[in-house]
């Protein structure tokens, strides 16, 4: 039985994460009160629904009592925000998803009992600055406050060697998770055969330990 989502505001930020869902299996529950937004996305969902998330009445009639989760993404309307995830406790939904503004908004959200509070503003632009900041890295992602996961060209100087010999864990205290050659991607791998020059490697470890290696 297909995962049902309800995403609460369709502004591009709620309207690419339902999006993503629908196209990923999930049955999807859009909502918003302007009637344009919802006509907009009527065709890329499972149901498209005009409703005041601000009024707790209005979320009520819904009928979202058995939806596997619900991501509220409303930042410039905090009131709506607070009474969808409110809303969304009283009625036992199990997992839920807010987009905060500010860490005022967020600390809210936490106290109502919002499974997870994103701030993906400030997310992006940690992640793009590490980017920059990292020339040796292709990707980096945050996993944690603690750990990333970052995409590296193989250095000139490991190619031809194993992984057994580079001891990457004690050496530089990362773990190698995945190759990458061309366009194919290795998640399992012999680490006693010797690297291509031309690999990308997906690499686990702990922000300083990869700060400092780069």
């Amino acid at each position: 039985m297909k995962r049902q989502y309800v995403v609460f505001g369709i502004g591009r930020f709620g309207a690419s994460i339902a999006r993503t869902l629908e196209n990923n299996g999930c049955q999807v529950i859009a909502v918003d009160r302007d009637p344009e937004k919802v006509q907009m996305i009527a065709d890329e969902v499972s149901y498209a629904m005009m409703a005041d998330v601000e009024d707790p009445e209005a979320i009520s009639s819904l009928g979202l009592k058995n939806v596997d989760g619900a991501i509220i993404t409303m930042v410039d309307h905090m009131e709506a925000s607070i009474v969808a995830a409110m809303m969304c406790q009283e009625m036992g939904v199990g997992y839920v998803v807010a987009r905060a503004r500010n860490e005022i908004h967020g600390r809210i959200l936490e106290k109502i009992g919002v499974t997870k509070v994103v701030y993906p503003e400030q997310e992006m632009g940690e992640r793009i600055g590490r980017y920059i900041a990292a020339q040796d890295f292709m990707d980096w992602i945050a996993l944690s406050s603690e750990y990333s996961l970052v995409e590296m060209k193989m250095p000139a100087e490991w190619a031809g060697k194993t992984l057994i010999d580079l001891r990457l864990r004690e050496q530089f205290g990362f773990n190698v998770v995945g190759m990458k050659t061309g366009d194919e991607m290795i998640m399992r791998f012999d680490p006693s055969q010797p690297l291509d020059p031309d690999q990308v490697l997906d690499v686990i470890g702990k922000n300083q330990n990869l700060e400092h290696f780069q």
